[in-house]
């Protein structure tokens, strides 16, 4: 925008000299001509028809000397630039026609030659100035979202250690209440029967009967607690995740889109068949990748391990081993649907529904 601003001014200033020298009658003609130039060589901006125009309006001078003051708008776009020297030529026209000319008038068109020099040495200045400005913006931005990348993965992988240290302090907490709480009330739930087994009073035996009643009750209730400890301590996208990167043999990829709180059957089912699937792979296939994909839905659990095998082992039919039978009685159990593909490499496909019910 600048170097139009200048062209602008130049071609204005040139103007207002030609009418003064040449009267409004002789100098309309090269003061439209300037116009159009300048306009010409803002739309185009291109070096080599910079150069051509430059040549053209040079020659056009030998023919029309009043257009001679306007060689510097001609003379704009190659200032400062690979082929500046070719300017030299423009004394020619200048030169030819001196005769013809009056003397302001080759001292007008070097002038603001110079004029116009300093001004676009300016205007790249300038530019320079706000390109630098721009990268510099660009790169600030750039670090920016780097550096809040960088915290996001920090924080994630914060909450991802407090959960996990928060999930072994409940797996600490049941056992301690197990081990401790659970042996101490068992002891009396035993002594309790014993006692009413050698009582012979009435109301003793329905006294000790009623204590026995509510440590079994106390016992059940800790039973239930310790259990829901334990089940929601299991991290399964953690553990899967170990799983993964514990897995030579090729490149496994965890896949989990689970918001909701899988129940421990089958998460325990999940690790299980996760580990026999890889077993499989390492055994009998050829395979580069698998893909253990977790997905919930509104009223299924989808699992999906997906391997790149082109071929089995020999002797592994469609018919499946030991080990997609044991994937198979699993997932029955607990009232799930399983399926086996062999077509794009091998392919166990399973839904669990959310309501758990087992046939076991």
């Amino acid at each position: 925008m600048n170097h139009l601003f200048n062209r602008i001014a130049i071609a204005l200033g040139l103007s207002a000299f030609a009418f003064f020298l040449y009267g409004p009658d002789g100098a309309i003609v090269p003061v439209l001509f300037a116009v159009i130039s300048s306009a010409l060589l803002e739309y185009f901006e291109n070096q080599k028809f910079s150069l051509l125009y430059f040549f053209a309006f040079c020659i056009l001078c030998f023919f029309f000397p009043q257009l001679a003051i306007f060689l510097p708008v001609a003379a704009y776009d190659i200032l400062f630039e690979k082929y500046q020297g070719i300017l030299l030529i423009m004394l020619l026209p200048l030169g030819a026609n001196q005769s013809m000319l009056s003397a302001p008038v080759s001292f007008i068109a070097l002038m603001f030659t110079a004029i116009e020099a300093l001004l676009k040495q300016k205007a790249i200045k300038s530019a320079e100035i706000k390109n630098k400005y721009i990268e510099q913006s660009d790169n600030f931005n750039e670090f920016s979202i780097r550096m809040n990348s960088k915290v996001h993965e920090l924080s994630q992988k914060q909450d991802s250690e407090i959960n996990l240290a928060t999930l072994a302090e409940r797996n600490r907490i049941a056992r301690e209440i197990h081990d401790n709480v659970g042996h101490l009330l068992s002891s009396a739930i035993l002594q309790t029967g014993a006692a009413i087994a050698v009582a012979k009073d009435e109301n003793t035996i329905k006294s000790l009967q009623t204590i026995k009643d509510t440590l079994n009750e106390a016992m059940n209730s800790i039973r239930k607690s310790v259990h829901d400890l334990h089940d929601d301590s299991i991290d399964l996208y953690a553990q899967l995740k170990k799983l993964a990167d514990e897995f030579s043999f090729c490149k496994a990829i965890i896949k989990y889109e689970v918001n909701s709180n899988m129940p421990a059957s089958y998460k325990y089912a999940v690790l299980a068949i996760a580990k026999e699937a890889l077993a499989n792979v390492m055994k009998h296939s050829n395979a580069t990748q698998v893909l253990i994909s977790i997905y919930e839905h509104p009223a299924i659990f989808q699992i999906i391990i997906l391997d790149n095998g082109t071929k089995l082992s020999p002797g592994y039919s469609n018919s499946g081993g030991m080990g997609l039978e044991s994937i198979r009685q699993r997932i029955l159990g607990l009232g799930g649907i399983v399926n086996y593909s062999y077509s794009n490499g091998f392919k166990i496909f399973i839904s669990l529904p959310k309501n758990q019910r087992s046939k076991l």
